[in-house]
Order: structure tokens, then C-alpha cells, then sequence
């Protein structure tokens, strides 16, 4: 610790104060040691949030002068601004305690021989941190610092009675007729402590034992002090805990025992021949199945909205079965080969390690503070890229995050730049999206010809019915102002609101839907092969309501459909190979629910076709959507992982299908019927462990390949190139031809 000392700068600013807390060396009163709890920054350069220092100074150690420093801290204005409560480890009203603005430079801690009551430590050297809050048996609140080194370092007792702060604090609720917690636990000095640090630096509650708060926790430490086998017990751990008087957690046993804790509730998948997937979550049958028996057939167009898809609806029915049971036919295993890797597999227990089903739980989502704790003071990341990617594909980001995190997942920033290199990124980029919107807005031959008349038509018509639920797409007064570009680009173009109304064919009043046209107008300059498509709307309103950005969000835009593009070409052949594929994949996965949909002849799983398009846009509510798409764009174990989800839905949904459904009408409804239902974390679970199930078959096959006589048939065993394929995280591009001379967009 003096070694620590020694390298800080002489000065720090102060930036949380709480006066009143002691260390209680011995069980008499008159021994306690009186300090202040404090965050200090030192005054450095290249300094993060992560170098902020966590200390206790004994009141003794203190000049008078620096006292009333102290004290004007603690008691800054800035702290009765919110009133926020410990609950599940996150403030769920405004931040309950505010880090002081205004400066108040310190000399650094005081800690020497000395003074053994004294400490401080650098957040990032922090553990984690046990809130024991006020009960019976402790009448003082306390924590409990654990540090990632062998430092000891004594307990801080919350004295709220003799603290100003926190007597101030408790009026103010008690006039608000509010003195308890969200958790409905009695209001104490360590919760402001708490929402400070939340501001600071990542902090997760651990949900093994709910007074432990791992700081700036890595995926290893979440997946650690993750619930392992709790479920079994929760009846009576009730019972026990109304029973019995409260007793201190072992942390110390905790910690070591953690990562050794293997999860025990999450189900297992079945056998490849004899049993069905069981499901993870309880089962719960739909209420409309018992009205799937209609006394006549009745077809629901899954893509009324796409009129391209519609067009193609027969012909593809006809033409992927005929390749589907073609592929059957020449890749399909028989039942002997199913029962042999089932014999070596043995049985659930064994597919997967305890490990890999862990890792698959779902945690917290990324908050900005966490994000910005990836990166160094250059603005570099300071984890692996795939560690970046692991964290976002289990937790998905917030909403502040993601304006941040989005254009390294979408290409726009590489991943290795630095913050200085991506502010020179964003203006090249801004320059080079004002290039290509010149290219139409100031050429009048190509605005006047049919083929950008019907691109701009189409645009509006769907601009108008995009998402006009969201509040920042409804109509509340005309636009009176330009579109956000600078002032030559703005007139320069004949699009703008306040130009020509007859350029503005759709009478596009809200501004944000203006700027999205905008967009997709430069895009069908950017990429003039493609034009505009019909879907491409349901892409890029998510992308701009985070950015709210034209040229950010173009450019991320443009990123996403470098791997969309394939859904979107004229001939579609991009959406004809991944329904064959997923075909294929249900086939090697879910091999009694394939052969219940030939009886039902729904083979084709045209029911996907929506979802794949636009990637499950209108089947999850906005924020799943978002979550989903993260996920997607990692490339965490395969680009195609869209193709999984849908496996995990079709297995999600197999008892029920194979018990209820005997018809195409009947099987058709019931997906349609989906849309909105759908419970998004249970599918990605479920997901994760059908892709880690699908690489150990594929494993075991190339195994057995290479050895056949260990199999009783004759049959040489062949993995589907399409289905091998899916083990890649190399992004699928497929780009559109030239469009033929007269030939129309969408």
C-alpha cells in the first residue's frame, strides 16, 4: 500500500465525502477511530475512473483547514438532488448521492505505519464490496472491502446517527413520506455510498448472496456468482430465514467456493432419436392452440407487408421442399447412426460441461459507466475485442450504451482506434455522406428519372407506416427546420421541407422521418446495384432512433447491410439458401419434429420467412429487438446465428406442435400466432445451448468419420456443407448483379 502511495501525485480532487464512518479496532467504544470515507481522483493526466481511489482518513490525521474541506463535500448541494435507494443494486429513480462539480483539490491519503487506521484503494484493485445493512444484531451498517490482492483492510461502520449527511438525508425522506428502500429495508448512510460508486465504475449485485456488489466484475466473475442450484432450495431457505436469527454470510467461503458452483436448474436437451427438446421455462400452451381446429383451411400470408416475398410465396413452397428432400435423401443420418453417437454421447448430463452451460445465462445488461470502464485514457480498449463481444452477446447494452458500442459492432469505428482516431473516422465520414447525397440532390436529370421516382415513392410509402408507435416518428408539427447537414448540402437539395412542395411528394412533416429518407435516398447512391427494397425501413428506424444522427447513422446503416444485402437481392436467392438451410438444420437438430411437419407438409417453414428477412423486427417488442440484433451482429459463434433463433423457437414450440397440430393451416396460424409471445431471453438461452449442442455432434461426426468401423452401418457419414458452414463467424456477403436496363427497384 505505501509502495501504491508513493506513486500518486500530491494532490487529488475530492469527490464523495461521508463523515461519521469508523473502524471499531476492539468491541469498546472508547477505541473506535472516527474518519471520513472518501473518492479522490488524483490530479494526473491519462487518468480514468478506474484510478479513482477509495480511502478512510482518521479525523486526527486532518488540519482544520482540510476538516472543513472535508465537510463542504460531504454536504454539497449536489447530493439532495435525487433520491435514489439501494434496490437490486440499482438506483431505479435518480442517482441517490451526485459526485461533487466543483473542484476541491486534497493532498493524497495519509497512510503510513503510523496510522495503521488508514487506507485507500484504487477502484480497479477492488474485488468486491459487502453491504451489511442496520439490523437487531448490528446497529450500525457497515462494508466490507475485498481487494483482488492479499489486502486486509478493516471494517467501515456507518455511523448515520452522528452523520450530518445522513441526517439531513432521512428528513428530507421522512417529509416525502418515503424513510424506507425500494427493498423495502430502512434507509442507511451506506446506499449513498452505494449510488456514488454506481456512477463511477460497473457494479453488479450478486445474486448468490444479495449483500455482495462485485466491482467492475470481468464475464468469469459474473458467471462465478451467478444463482448455481439455487432454485432447489428457495422453500426452504424461506422457511429457515423467518426461523432462524440473521446470520452473516461466510464471504470468504463464498469466493473460494464460487467458481466451482455448477448450475443444476437449467434443463437439458433430449436425445437425438427418442426424446423432444425440453423446454427451459415451464410450459406454457398458448391460448389460442384450442382454436388452431377450424372447420376449413384457413391460410395466413405471413408476408402481406413485403410484396416481393408475397410474388415469390407458391414458387418457393414447391422449389425448397424439392431441395430440401433432395438434401434429405443425400445427408440425412440413418436411425443406426443416430443411435451410435447417442451411445457415445450418453446421456443429457454429459452433452454439455458445466461450463458451457453456465456461460449460456443471460446477465446484466452493459450500462454507459461500464462501457467507458473498457477503455483506456487514449480512448483504447483495454479488453480483447472478444471479450467485448462475449459481455455484449450474454448481457446485451443499455439504452446509453449503445450509442457508443453500436458503430464498433456495425463497422463504422474499428475496434483498436482510438478516441482520436474515430473523431477523425466521424469527419471523413461526414464529408463522404455529403459527397454521395450531392450526387443526387444536385443532378436533376437523375431526379427526374422514372427509376429514382419510383425508388423515392417507394421510400415514402414506407416511411409513412414505419414504426409509428415510438414517439419521435409521430406527427406533432410541421418541420420548420433544415435537415442536420451543413448549410450547402441543405440547399442544395430539393428534399428539404422548406424547398418546393412539389419535390415533397409525401408531405413528410416529422423531422426524423424526413432525415430517414434522406438516408435511404444517399443509400441508393451508395449502393446503386441494390436500390431501394422493401424491408430495408424495418433495418434502419432502430439504428436511427439511437443515433438520431443522419450521418452516423447512415454509415452504421450502410455496415448492417453489408450482411443484410443477401435478403434483398432480386432473384432472392439470399432468403432462398437460408430457408434451405434452416430446413437442413431442423432436419440434423430436430429430427421428430421434422418428421411431424412432413406429416403436416410444412416442411418449407415459410412461416420464417418474415423473420428472417428483417430479422424478428415485428415479432419482439423495440427492446428486444435491439438486444436481439447485438447479439447478432457479435458474430459470437457463428454469422448465421439468426438461423438458431429460429431453431430455438421451433424447439421452444415442438411438444406442442407435435401434440396439437395435424395441419399446414393449423401449423401456419400457430407461428403467425407467435408474433408479440415470444419470450426473448428464454429463446437466447435455449439458442446458445441448440448452437454448443449442433458444434459437439458435428465434432463427434468428423470423429467418427475418421474412424468408420466403429459404426455398425455402412453409411458414411457426411456433415451438409450448408450446415458446416454455420460453425464460421466469417459475415455471409452476397452482393446484388447489375440491374438489367429498364428494370424497377423493390
Amino acid at each position: 500500500m505505501s509502495e501504491q502511495l508513493d506513486s500518486l501525485p500530491s494532490k487529488m480532487e475530492l469527490l464523495y465525502v461521508k463523515s461519521k464512518t469508523y473502524i471499531h479496532p476492539t468491541t469498546s467504544k472508547r477505541d473506535n477511530i472516527p474518519g471520513f470515507l472518501s473518492l479522490s481522483k488524483p490530479e494526473a493526466p491519462n487518468v480514468t475512473n478506474k484510478d479513482i481511489l477509495l480511502s478512510f482518513t482518521p479525523e486526527h490525521m486532518l488540519s482544520k483547514e482540510e476538516l472543513e474541506v472535508y465537510r463542504s463535500v460531504e454536504l454539497n448541494t449536489d447530493i439532495f438532488e435525487g433520491e435514489g435507494q439501494l434496490s437490486d443494486g440499482v438506483s431505479s429513480r435518480n442517482t441517490s448521492t451526485k459526485v461533487s462539480s466543483t473542484p476541491h483539490p486534497v493532498r493524497k491519503p495519509l497512510v503510513s505505519v503510523d496510522y495503521p487506521a488508514g487506507f485507500c484503494i484504487n477502484l480497479f484493485q477492488i474485488y468486491l464490496i459487502q453491504f451489511r445493512t442496520p439490523s437487531l444484531g448490528w446497529w450500525y451498517g457497515s462494508i466490507i472491502i475485498h481487494s483482488k490482492s492479499k489486502d486486509k483492510f478493516p471494517i467501515i461502520f456507518f455511523h448515520d446517527d452522528e452523520s450530518p449527511l445522513t441526517i439531513r438525508r432521512q428528513k428530507l425522506k421522512n417529509q416525502s413520506f418515503d424513510p424506507f428502500g425500494e427493498d423495502g429495508s430502512i434507509y442507511w448512510g451506506g446506499q449513498d455510498f452505494l449510488g456514488t460508486i454506481q456512477q463511477i465504475i460497473s457494479v453488479d449485485r450478486s445474486t448468490v448472496e444479495p449483500s455482495v456488489y462485485l466491482i467492475d466484475p470481468s464475464s468469469e466473475d459474473l458467471t462465478n456468482f451467478s444463482p448455481f442450484g439455487q432454485n432447489h432450495n428457495v422453500g426452504q431457505q424461506d422457511t429457515k430465514s423467518k426461523d432462524s436469527p440473521y446470520k452473516l454470510p461466510d464471504i470468504n467461503k463464498m469466493i473460494a467456493t464460487a467458481k466451482w458452483k455448477v448450475l443444476e436448474t437449467v434443463a437439458t436437451f433430449g436425445l437425438r432419436t427418442k426424446n423432444h427438446v425440453v423446454d427451459l421455462i415451464d410450459d406454457r400452451v398458448p391460448e389460442g392452440v384450442l382454436k388452431l381446429i377450424l372447420n376449413k383451411p384457413e391460410v395466413q400470408h405471413i408476408s402481406n407487408d413485403f410484396d416481393s416475398a408475397r410474388v415469390y410465396l407458391a414458387k418457393w413452397a414447391a422449389q425448397v421442399k424439392e431441395e430440401a428432400e433432395q438434401s434429405q435423401r443425400k445427408f440425412m443420418l440413418e436411425d443406426a447412426v443416430y443411435a451410435r453417437i447417442n451411445s457415445e454421447l450418453g446421456d443429457d448430463s454429459h452433452l454439455l460441461t458445466p461450463l458451457e452451460i453456465s456461460n449460456a445465462l443471460r446477465r446484466k445488461r452493459i450500462s454507459l459507466v461500464e462501457w467507458n470502464g473498457f477503455f483506456d485514457h487514449e480512448g483504447r480498449l483495454i479488453l480483447t475485442t472478444e471479450e467485448v463481444k462475449e459481455r455484449i452477446f450474454h448481457g446485451g447494452l443499455e439504452n446509453e450504451a449503445r450509442k457508443e458500442a453500436w458503430p464498433f459492432l456495425l463497422g463504422v469505428y474499428a475496434w483498436d482506434s482510438s478516441k482520436q482516431d474515430r473523431e477523425a473516422t466521424k469527419q471523413s465520414l461526414q464529408y463522404s455522406y455529403c459527397d454521395f447525397k450531392r450526387r443526387w440532390s444536385e443532378d436533376d436529370a437523375k431526379r427526374n428519372s422514372d427509376f429514382w421516382r419510383d425508388q423515392k415513392v417507394r421510400i415514402e410509402k414506407d416511411i409513412h407506416r414505419n414504426d409509428r408507435h415510438l414517439e419521435i416518428f409521430k406527427d406533432h408539427k410541421k418541420v420548420s427546420s433544415t435537415a442536420p447537414l451543413s448549410r450547402s448540402s441543405q440547399n442544395s437539395s430539393p428534399e428539404t421541407p422548406n424547398e418546393d412542395t412539389s419535390w415533397d411528394l409525401a408531405n413528410i412533416e416529422n423531422v426524423n422521418l424526413f432525415r430517414m429518407r434522406e438516408i435511404l435516398l444517399t443509400f441508393n447512391e451508395y449502393n446503386t446495384k441494390l436500390g431501394y427494397v422493401q424491408g430495408m425501413t424495418d433495418l434502419l428506424s432502430p439504428i436511427y432512433v439511437v443515433f438520431q444522427d443522419e450521418v452516423v447513422t447512415f454509415w452504421a446503416f450502410a455496415g448492417f447491410m453489408e450482411r443484410m444485402e443477401r435478403n434483398f437481392v432480386r432473384d432472392q436467392s439470399g432468403m432462398k439458401k437460408q430457408m434451405l438451410v434452416l430446413n437442413e438444420l431442423v432436419q440434423f437438430m430436430l429430427p421428430n419434429l421434422f418428421h411431424h411437419l412432413e406429416k403436416c407438409e410444412s416442411t418449407d417453414l415459410f412461416f420464417f420467412f418474415r423473420m428472417l428477412l428483417v430479422w424478428y423486427k415485428r415479432e419482439f417488442e423495440w427492446e428486444d429487438v435491439n438486444t436481439l440484433w447485438e447479439v447478432f451482429w457479435t458474430d459470437m459463434y457463428s454469422s448465421q446465428y439468426q438461423l438458431f433463433l429460429a431453431l430455438a423457437v421451433l424447439s421452444d414450440n415442438e411438444r406442442i406442435m407435435k401434440q396439437n397440430l395435424q395441419r399446414f393451416d393449423e401449423v401456419l396460424k400457430y407461428m403467425n400466432d407467435l408474433l408479440g409471445r415470444m419470450n426473448l431471453h428464454d429463446l437466447l438461452v435455449r439458442a446458445e445451448l441448440l448452437f454448443l449442442r449442433f458444434r459437439r455432434m458435428v465434432d463427434l461426426i468428423d470423429r467418427e468419420t475418421g474412424n468408420p468401423e466403429s459404426f455398425e452401418s455402412t453409411q458414411v457419414v457426411k456433415i451438409n456443407p450448408d450446415l458446416r458452414q454455420l460453425l464460421s463467424r466469417k459475415t455471409v456477403v452476397q452482393k446484388e448483379v447489375e440491374r438489367p436496363e429498364g428494370t424497377g427497384g423493390g
